[in-house]
């Protein structure tokens, strides 16, 4: 049998669990290559870029997306494919996802996948669902 969650009950599992981990205070280091096999895995590319001061509004019906676009200034060169989204230590993780633009539907929209060091990135898009089944 199949477990069943209502929209509260989703709702809160975002907002509780993986919002409250972030306040306003969220980041994503978005990297090259191959994504890790399991969420929180370790890394074997180098970070392209850091993106801070991530917010989420609050869930309604299991799903929240992030209140505003945030930039970050390249540190590296590099081909976007993958992202981590961490507390603000950087090391406690929560969510590992695809990255790309839009036309592509990842996990975490950026306007370009194609960095120059130095260059300003921005997260336009990045949505939590928290599924009923």
């Amino acid at each position: 049998m199949t477990v069943k969650l209502n929209a509260s009950m989703q709702s809160s599992i975002v907002n509780s669990g993986i919002i409250t981990n972030f306040g306003t205070t969220g980041k994503l280091s978005v990297y090259g290559g191959t994504q890790p096999a399991t969420g929180g895995g370790v890394a074997t590319s180098a970070v392209i870029v850091v993106i801070s001061n991530i917010a989420w509004n609050t869930a309604t019906n299991g799903t929240a997306a992030i209140t505003a676009n945030r930039t970050g200034t390249a540190g590296t060169s590099g081909s976007a494919t993958w992202a981590r989204l961490s507390g603000v230590d950087g090391s406690s993780y929560v969510i590992d996802g695809s990255c790309d633009v839009s036309g592509n539907l990842p996990d975490f929209v950026i306007d370009n996948t194609t960095i120059s060091q130095s260059g300003i990135v921005t997260l336009t898009a990045a949505t939590i669902i928290q599924p009923g089944q």
